[in-house]
């Protein structure tokens, strides 16, 4: 079995696992508050939900009443996204190739996800935003928005080439 290539020497696959190592614990503190029993979150993230909802004037969390199609997004999170974070980082400090399947479904469920939101955040007369509030909240969203994007289409071109490679040696058998 070959040793990994370092993440160091892979630029875009260390941004990858930086994403994801970092999501994990932003998830469990923040976005999954809504699953929490109330007197189980500590009050200090309580107040860091608070706050970012008071900043960045977001509209989807902690919306009363919830805005069920966003839950649904939370509830992606819950059951698949969070789950791949890990497989994810593990994947991408080996060097996996089989992780690139993921990193394509998660890429795209995810950009699908972001841009419905930035859609939202930016056009949807409703929400009583600002210009500016609008444009710091969609910066806030659009890396999110972005990185997943860049991860579908480098995903797709490392499976592309492997695919067009093992179809070769395959014809070669023939």
């Amino acid at each position: 079995m070959a040793t990994p290539t370092s993440l160091l020497k892979r630029p875009l696959d260390l941004v990858y696992f930086i994403y994801f190592f970092t999501h994990i614990p932003v998830t469990l503190a923040i976005d999954f508050q809504v699953f929490y029993p109330p007197h189980l979150v500590p009050q200090a993230l309580k107040d860091a939900l608070v706050m970012y909802i008071r900043d960045y004037k977001d509209p989807f969390m902690g919306a009363n009443p919830p805005l069920f199609w966003f839950m649904s997004f939370m509830y992606s999170e819950l059951f698949f996204q969070f789950i791949f974070f890990f497989i994810a980082c593990f994947g991408l400090w080996k060097d996996s190739l089989r992780c690139r399947i993921g990193l394509c479904i998660y890429g795209s469920h995810v950009a699908t996800t972001v841009l419905a939101s930035l859609f939202e955040v930016l056009l949807n007369p409703a929400h009583a935003l600002t210009s500016t509030e609008r444009y710091t909240l969609s910066a806030f969203y659009f890396p999110y928005f972005i990185i997943p994007v860049v991860m579908v289409i480098d995903s797709y071109f490392k499976l592309s080439a492997l695919v067009t490679k093992v179809t070769g040696q395959l014809k070669k058998v023939d």
